[in-house]
Formats: structure tokens, C-alpha cells, sequence
């Protein structure tokens, strides 16, 4: 079972901050944006725990890929992959608290181009024997659809 948070994630000792990503690591507009600024997130680095965040690879941006028609955004398949990687880093430190930055409804679609009710899948289908890292916490918009 996950836990849930309320409001803004705030700089706390112990508080990782998972935000979405884009494999260059810029992090220049939204959360990624807010993790670069006040969490320690490392431009130039696309995933992975750095400062007192995570990044979570979410968006291309490589021109090759947009001019192929696929959009902004990663396949499922990988973000599905990526988000099991973050589930075993959760495991390794079980003393941290990593809280998921995506506060979107089901229907809104975010910066990446999936809806909130998409990406929860992605979350939901990454879990181990239909259980959460104990220490993975999401917003609690999230938590009362109802779809994680």
C-alpha cells in the first residue's frame, strides 16, 4: 500500500522528490523545473536519484522523434520500465520517502502528453506481487481517483 500526501512536496530531510523527466535532463518547465530549483536535481542528468530528487523519464525531446509523429512522449513500455527502476531504488533505501510530483485528474493530460489516468496505470502496472514500495507516496488527488 502506498501513503499519501497533501498540497506541494517541500524540501524535507529524507523527502525525495520524483518528478517526470526528459532523457537530456533538461529540466526547464514544470516539475522538473521546481526540482532543479529547490530539491538539487542535476541539469543534465535525466534519471536517477540526484540531490533530494528523482528524475523519472517521461518526455523526448529529441527533434528525430517528433518529426517520426510520436509525439513528445516516451512509449508506455518504457515509462512502465523506468518506474520499476524507481521501485527498486525505493526498496534500497527504505529510510527515504519518495513522493510523486504528478497531481493530474484522470481526464488532464500533462506536459508529457499522457492523461493522470494513464500514468497511474504505468505506476499501478510496475508494482511487485500487487504491492507498492512502502515508502512511495502519491498525491492525494491521486490517491482519490481511486486508479492506482
Amino acid at each position: 500500500m502506498y501513503k499519501v500526501y497533501k498540497n506541494n512536496i517541500v524540501p524535507e530531510e529524507n523527502t525525495i522528490f520524483v518528478f517526470g523527466s526528459n532523457p537530456e535532463g533538461r529540466h526547464g518547465a514544470g516539475s522538473a523545473k521546481v526540482a532543479k530549483e529547490q530539491f538539487g536535481a542535476i541539469y543534465g542528468q535525466g534519471e536517477g536519484l540526484q540531490g533530494n530528487a528523482y528524475a523519472l523519464p517521461t518526455t523526448e525531446l529529441r527533434r528525430d522523434y517528433q518529426v517520426l509523429g510520436l509525439g513528445q512522449s516516451i512509449p508506455a513500455y518504457a515509462i512502465v520500465k523506468a518506474i520499476s527502476k524507481l521501485y527498486a531504488i525505493c526498496r534500497m533505501h527504505p529510510d527515504l520517502q519518495f513522493k510523486v510530483a504528478y497531481r493530474s485528474q484522470p481526464n488532464e493530460v500533462t506536459l508529457c502528453g499522457y492523461s493522470g489516468e494513464q500514468l497511474m496505470s504505468f505506476f499501478k502496472a510496475a508494482k511487485e506481487k500487487n504491492d507498492y514500495p512502502d515508502n512511495i507516496w502519491f498525491s492525494e488527488e491521486w490517491a482519490n481517483s481511486n486508479l492506482l
